[in-house]
């Protein structure tokens, strides 16, 4: 399904969103969820950090402390 919308709320629910910019697509953007707050991010904007080999994504800094926090509490 392709939306088209000035409505930033849909990235919340897009796997994929592209950029038309100038009459072309710019920068594919791929969205990861946060695993604290299950928000919707964009890859290339979100804080990202690294755990048994893979890239986890964030929304913020706060989010990333707080996985990380209680990941060390639950050893």
């Amino acid at each position: 399904m392709v939306i088209v919308s000035h409505d930033q709320r849909i990235r919340d629910i897009a796997d994929r969103v592209l950029w038309l910019e100038d009459g072309e697509f710019k920068d594919v953007v791929t969205m990861a969820t946060d695993p604290v707050c299950g928000m919707a991010v964009e890859r290339e904007r979100a804080v990202s950090g690294q755990r048994d080999g893979k890239t986890l994504w964030f929304c913020s800094r706060g989010c990333r402390e707080e996985f990380f926090q209680s990941d060390a509490s639950a050893v």
